[in-house]
């Protein structure tokens, strides 16, 4: 399913267990427009890139499914269904519909533009409001515009402290880290789901 592919909310969006008996997450995608959100889903799902910046207009989908590994060596397929947010003011109340019921964030700025790393802890806030006990990843994306990159690491390392989160540096258009940060919060959702700590619908 294409990220570009704009689809309605659905009941099979839900976090849990299927009839397959695989587990099955709703994740959204938030960050100030033009971060690289897309990209990242793209490469994630489709392994491709497109260089060209075509605005989300709403929000989009894509799904994909992973094989989570636990510490022996035990495999557990999941299905993450992730919902891609514009990131403009204009969709604030419709990102707040779209964030009910989420088992987990991504939240994403560009390492080359300050102003979407200072925007981030009003994104944290917006999707703790709604889900304050889903799990959340940061990405610092773009991070191989080595010589544009404004953001250094270590603002994005307090970051993760400040919002007790899992930090990745990624590049969409190399696919660095992109696997590892989807992968990481697949991996936190089943285990939760395993322990009883259910991830907030």
């Amino acid at each position: 399913m294409a990220p570009n592919q704009s689809s309605s909310k659905t009941e099979n969006d839900s976090k849990g267990e299927n009839d397959l008996g695989e587990y099955k997450y709703r994740l959204v995608l938030l960050g100030e427009a033009a971060v690289g959100k897309t990209s990242l889903l793209r490469r994630y799902t489709e392994n491709t890139f497109d260089s060209e910046y075509k605005q989300t207009l709403g929000t989009t989908f894509a799904a994909k499914d992973v094989a989570v590994e636990n510490e022996a060596g035990e495999k557990t397929e999941v299905r993450l269904v992730v919902w891609d947010m514009g990131g403009q003011s204009t969709y604030r109340e419709l990102r707040r519909q779209y964030m009910k019921g989420a088992a987990g964030g991504i939240i994403v700025y560009d390492v080359t533009r300050p102003e979407t790393f200072m925007a981030m802890n009003n994104w944290f806030e917006s999707f703790r409001d709604i889900c304050p006990n889903s799990p959340v990843i940061i990405c610092a994306n773009k991070i191989d515009l080595k010589e544009e990159r404004m953001v250094p690491v270590e603002p994005g390392i307090m970051l993760r402290d400040w919002f007790q989160a899992d930090y990745y540096e990624t590049s969409a258009k190399t696919g660095e880290a992109v696997d590892s940060a989807f992968r990481r919060i697949a991996k936190i959702l089943v285990d939760r789901t395993r322990t009883g700590k259910e991830p907030q619908m």
